[in-house]
């Protein structure tokens, strides 16, 4: 049995068993991050992406995981609640950021929490359709609300010195609770 078979087959039974036990997002977003050799370059693909998730841990030191899940949960809210126009205009803006977006941020990580508690994953990051579900996730990932605003104010600084033009940023700000 090849090493990749072995992990996975691990993860599973990790997986299988957080339905008897209260389920913890980080703890699973660390097996996939283990399963991958903790490379989030999966994700962020481009330099744009890889230097807001550096921005990230660098400035509010957290985990490339909790990195990745934040800034899915914001952007999915951002992506349920902007106009189609205002968010493509932010997709544009920061080549790569879909995949940093909703459920395709953890998903990216391995795709192993697609599925997982009938769409855990799915539920915490891809249906954000609230200030109170983006708070939700950031408690499965291990943070506290107060890291929402925290989270905000590094996506906006960072998404305003790559371009993105000042209404937006309040748009976005106000979605986020946060100022631009």
């Amino acid at each position: 049995m090849s090493v990749k078979p072995r992990v996975t087959l691990a993860l599973a039974a990790l997986l299988a068993a957080s339905s008897a036990f209260a389920f913890n997002l980080e703890d699973a977003a660390k097996a996939v991050s283990g399963a991958t050799g903790g490379d989030v370059s999966q994700v962020a693909t481009t330099p744009q992406t890889s230097g807001l998730l550096g921005a990230l841990t660098g400035q509010l030191g957290v985990s490339d995981e909790q990195a990745l899940g934040g800034t899915g949960a914001l952007l999915g809210l951002a992506k349920n609640k902007l106009s189609g126009g205002d968010y493509s205009q932010l997709m544009k803006a920061v080549p790569g950021l879909d995949k940093l977006s909703g459920s395709s941020a953890l998903d990216g990580l391995g795709g192993q929490l697609g599925n997982l508690g009938g769409g855990a994953s799915s539920g915490l990051l891809g249906n954000v359709s609230s200030l109170g579900d983006v708070n939700k996730a950031f408690g499965a990932l291990g943070m506290d609300q107060g890291m929402t605003g925290k989270f905000a104010s590094v996506l906006l600084d960072y998404f305003g010195k790559q371009g993105v033009n000042s209404q937006l940023l309040n748009s976005l700000g106000g979605l986020w609770g946060a100022g631009a």
